[in-house]
């Protein structure tokens, strides 16, 4: 029995070691892009990294872009600013993220240097961005192109910052693989074990809804009627799928870069990024309406998304708002006429 128990204690340690190697070789745990935090935006990458994760690279400047080194002598600067939608991720590989693309694409096709800088981080609302923009400046940019979705409307900064108390804004590495696996990303099993064995399933509940029927007997109207609620009903529960965040008020962000860019004379354009709810909706839900009206007041330029031919495929699994390495590429054609348009460069 006590040669049993000693066999199965070594085939344990065995097992634990050879998951700790393939976590470390090739998943890059305990080799995560770390965060560092800022009393005017609340956090950021930490600058000068560069991390392989999940098999994609991860670099930064020394201020904390996903590009590389500013140079004294670069002359044509785009600002590209946003949340995670423009920063990537450790999900996506530095050469895979629109602003690499664009970079390249520039140097390909006019031989010029153009830089496209990625100033952004998950969970930016517009606010962090200025603030980063009245700290470091403007890098002498002929273009501000701001990536929004509508959540951003009311995600407004709190000044709490949750590096190195979230695990997923880590601030110092991890030194065992096991547990770095287990305090950043057990929720995913216990969100799969609530998901696929102890939820019931949810009996679906009628739409109680009143139809006053016409005065006439004709089945086609009232069908039609019926439709018409029903539709609606359902446009409602897509408007509010959306992610939501707690902001009482607009996000004054939004104001604060229209007046760096009015202030420095910059121009600047609103790219508007539809989250999945809203492809099924067909449209940008309420907050998403909001941005628009903005932009509209404030007579900036806004890009809808929806007039390239949005597809849910371009988006990564499981997710609702962040595209895929496809989706990026999607990203840097849509933005890229645009860019060459306000650069005025032909071939």
């Amino acid at each position: 029995m006590l040669k049993f128990v000693y066999g199965f204690l070594i085939a344990i340690v065995i097992l634990a070691g050879i998951t700790e190697v393939v976590l470390r070789v090739k998943y890059g745990f305990c080799n995560s892009p770390l965060y560092v935090s800022d009393p005017d935006f609340e956090y950021i990458y930490a600058p000068n990294q560069d991390v392989k994760r999940f098999g994609q690279v991860l670099r930064t400047n020394s201020l904390s872009m996903r590009n590389e080194e500013v140079l004294p002598t670069d002359s044509l600067v785009i600002l590209l600013i946003g949340d995670s939608v423009v920063n990537g991720g450790s999900l996506t590989d530095q050469d895979s993220i629109a602003s690499t693309l664009l970079e390249k694409r520039f140097l390909k096709d006019f031989n010029k240097r153009v830089r496209v800088l990625n100033i952004s981080a998950g969970s930016w609302g517009p606010d962090n961005i200025a603030a980063y923009l009245k700290k470091y400046g403007t890098f002498k940019a002929k273009l501000i192109c701001l990536v929004t979705s509508s959540h951003d409307a009311h995600d407004i900064m709190s000044h709490q910052s949750p590096v190195g108390v979230d695990p997923g804004w880590p601030d110092k590495q991890y030194k065992v693989a096991l547990y770095e696996l287990w305090d950043r990303y057990r929720w995913m099993f216990f969100y799969f074990l609530d998901t696929l064995f102890l939820t019931p399933e949810a009996e679906k509940k009628e739409e109680h809804i009143a139809i006053v029927k016409p005065d006439v007997t004709d089945s086609a109207h009232v069908a039609a009627d019926a439709k018409a609620v029903e539709d609606t009903v359902e446009a409602k529960k897509l408007n509010e799928a959306g992610i939501r965040k707690p902001g009482l008020i607009f996000n004054p962000g939004y104001e604060q870069l229209y007046e760096i860019a009015k202030q420095q004379n910059i121009p600047m354009f609103i790219y508007l990024h539809p989250e999945i709810s809203e492809i099924d909706l067909g449209h940008f839900n309420d907050q998403g309406q909001e941005i628009i009206a903005f932009a509209k007041e404030k007579n900036i330029r806004l890009i809808d998304e929806f007039q390239f031919g949005v597809s849910k495929a371009r988006y990564r699994k499981m997710d609702v708002v962040h595209f895929n390495s496809d989706g990026q590429v999607f990203l840097a054609d849509n933005l890229y006429p645009l860019f060459q348009e306000y650069l005025n460069l032909r071939k």
